[in-house]
């Protein structure tokens, strides 16, 4: 029991590690560059996300707004149309 005590006591800085990495002791200002730079990553991601949604909401747009082609019944065959094919007199 001892063992698994003194064992967790032992890796508890080395998982504390990383934040104490964040805390500069040496520079004043280092949580506020930390949170300017988050906060300039988090602005980065959303434009990408608004320029994404911008991208397919016009792709989807664009596909409404096509018209789909007539094949209906009651569709009109192309002027001239045939097959290519010239009739005999």
């Amino acid at each position: 029991m001892r063992i698994l005590l003194l064992a967790g006591l032992c890796l508890s800085p080395l998982v504390s590690t990383p934040v104490l990495a964040q805390v500069q002791q040496n520079n004043p200002n280092a949580a506020n560059q930390s949170m300017e730079y988050n906060s300039q990553m988090r602005s980065l991601r959303q434009e990408q996300t608004t320029q994404g949604d911008t991208l397919q909401m016009n792709i989807e747009r664009n596909q409404a707004a096509t018209p789909s082609p007539n094949t209906g019944p009651n569709a009109i065959a192309p002027i001239g149309g045939g097959t290519g094919v010239g009739v005999g007199r």
